[in-house]
């Protein structure tokens, strides 16, 4: 089987591979070409994924999980009812929805992936991304960038072309800009900027706000304050609103809000029925839209190429449906955007091109080579003289952003102390010169002792940085009078799972996944039940609904003892009717 290129997407994901050498999207288990990324744990204790899950955020918002890709690389956890789960769980049953779904469709196993991540992902999140296939049963061949992933699907049809592309990836979670040049089956990114916490939702939550604060200014009274409903139930009734509006201000000029039971107020139901124009919903998101184009203007700053330079636009992510997002980006640009490839799609497609690059399925000798670039400055913590005194915490970049990958750039320090006879490296990402400001991507020191113990300076460490294609980071650290030398991969940094907590996720994914298939198994049994007493006589369809009625009232409950004898009953009558 060859590999498959997944976009795991922060409100929708996709997955696609290649057949007969062209990329192309394998429908999910509903027969959908995008999944939604939401996943629930009902009151049976199923797991629920995608289309099936998003519906029933109204009535379990409590156990239902969505837009967790804003969470990947911390270390914070999410809750399903009961059950604590870290982003990298939530997003490997994602994953393994996905994987089963391309299983089912083709026939074999799937368990390699090229998945996608924005450009402006972190260190630590890109790893988290890898940690959550590989809880879902993939190896992950590479991780890309989403706005790289879509230029290569362009780029893969569009070879014998030389061109500079602004790739402009506005989802529904975050968003990239990336410069990429074109030239003789070469995918060249040139510059990346972007804003990991912009995108569809933020517009979704803006609408929401308004609606909240107008309801108020108008009635006198806060929504997130009635009774019959929680704050959270209130919240998930008004944001699913907010998304189907967001969308339909894209046709239309003006959409109704409408809510018909929101909750209680003194004694009287509380219904919704308010009315946004799309010029209202535009000045909602202005400011946020607007940022997007600064992260323009430093992409096309870092690449050194003019507006004038950039011969076309592509429009990734749901959002750049948007008929304002189009109207700003194409009034900066100054010239039309593409509007013939599909922005939930391409990145997918991007990724399965990736795969069959390194499956070999494509001969990158004859087609396509993909060069990408670090999305941020990599580098230690140093000590300086200022005015005489020595002062630490500052950053000194190794790796600069921009640098093509795979890259390794080594500098040379000096001992600060008299007769010091070991250094503490810690390693930092960002672009500030205090490291206070920057992310630390080591949780554990790394250090290298047997210094020559010497006067303050007249000993040389060495510290070289090798940063791969997957964005992972080795350290190797050299006393240069010795030869003396550690290396190491950071891998144990805060926001990502060690190997302990893998193993435990692996167990829980599996077991979780096993009893949801229990009762997938028998919702399959009463689907064949019912569509048998349309063909049997009165006595037969008799038995049947009695089983069938004793099933569902089990499953109600949650009487595990009762769905195992009755599924059995049940089963045990459709063997002896067909």
């Amino acid at each position: 089987m060859a590999i498959v290129g997944i976009d795991l997407g922060t409100t929708n994901s996709a997955i696609a591979y290649l057949k007969n050498g062209k990329p192309e999207i394998i429908e999910n288990k509903k027969g959908n070409r995008t999944t939604p990324s939401v996943v629930q744990k009902d009151l049976k204790g199923e797991i629920i994924i995608g289309e099936d899950a998003k519906s029933g955020i109204k009535s379990l918002p409590d156990r239902t999980v969505l837009e967790v890709k804003r969470l990947m690389g911390t270390d914070e956890s999410v809750s399903m009812g009961e059950q604590q789960l870290r982003p990298e769980e939530v997003s490997a049953l994602i994953l393994k929805y996905l994987k089963e779904s391309v299983e089912e469709k083709l026939g074999e196993a799937v368990t390699e992936a090229v998945i996608t991540v924005p450009a402006y992902f972190s260190d630590s999140q890109r790893k988290a991304t890898q940690k959550a296939g590989e809880i879902a049963g993939l190896k992950v061949e590479r991780i890309i960038n989403e706005p790289t992933a879509a230029a290569i699907a362009y780029g893969f049809e569009n070879l014998d072309q030389n061109q500079h592309i602004l790739v402009y990836d506005l989802g529904g979670g975050t968003f990239d800009v990336s410069i990429i040049e074109i030239f003789e089956g070469v995918v060249e990114v040139k510059a990346s900027a972007g804003n990991n916490k912009l995108g569809g939702m933020d517009f979704d939550n803006a609408i929401v706000d308004w609606v909240v604060n107008e309801y108020e200014m108008i009635h006198g009274i806060h929504l997130y304050r009635v009774e019959g409903k929680t704050e959270q139930e209130v919240r998930a009734l008004l944001k699913e609103e907010a998304e189907r509006v967001k969308k339909s201000l894209s046709t239309q000029m003006s959409v109704r809000f409408m809510v018909p039971f929101v909750g209680i107020h003194n004694g009287a139901p509380i219904t919704i029925d308010m009315e946004i124009s799309r010029g209202q919903f535009e000045q909602l998101i202005q400011k946020l839209a607007v940022s997007t184009l600064h992260e323009v203007d430093t992409a096309l700053k870092e690449s050194n190429l003019s507006l004038t330079s950039i011969d076309h636009i592509l429009l990734v992510g749901g959002s750049t449906r948007i008929p304002y997002i189009q109207k700003i980006v194409e009034e900066k640009l100054q010239r039309p955007i593409r509007k013939d490839i599909n922005p939930d799609e391409v990145v997918a497609l991007g990724a399965a091109v990736q795969a069959g690059i390194k499956s070999g399925a494509i001969d990158s000798a004859d087609g396509l080579m993909v060069l990408d670039i670090c999305s941020y400055t990599l580098g230690t913590d140093i000590v300086k003289n200022v005015g005489g005194q020595i002062i630490g915490g500052y950053f000194d970049p190794i790796i600069t952003k921009g640098a093509k990958v795979p890259v390794t750039e080594k500098k040379t320090y000096y001992t600060m102390n008299d007769y010091q006879d070991q250094v503490i490296i810690h390693v930092y990402q960002g672009e500030n010169e205090k490291v206070v400001e920057n992310t630390k991507l080591n949780k554990d020191d790394i250090i290298l002792d047997g210094i020559p113990k010497r006067l303050a300076g007249h000993e040389e460490i060495e510290i070289q940085f090798t940063y791969d294609i997957n964005g992972i980071l080795q350290v190797e650290a050299t006393i240069v009078s010795t030869g003396k030398k550690i290396t190491e991969v950071i891998n144990s940094q805060v926001g990502v799972m060690d190997e302990r907590e893998m193993t435990q996720a692996k167990v829980r994914l599996e077991k979780d996944w096993a009893e949801s298939e229990y009762f997938e198994d028998v919702k399959k049994t009463l689907y064949r039940a019912e569509k048998l007493m349309q063909e049997v006589g009165e006595k037969e369809k008799q038995k049947l609904q009695e089983a069938v009625s004793s099933l569902k009232v089990a499953l109600s409950r949650n009487d595990r003892i009762s769905i195992q004898k009755y599924d059995e009953e049940l089963t045990d009558l459709l063997i002896e009717f067909v």
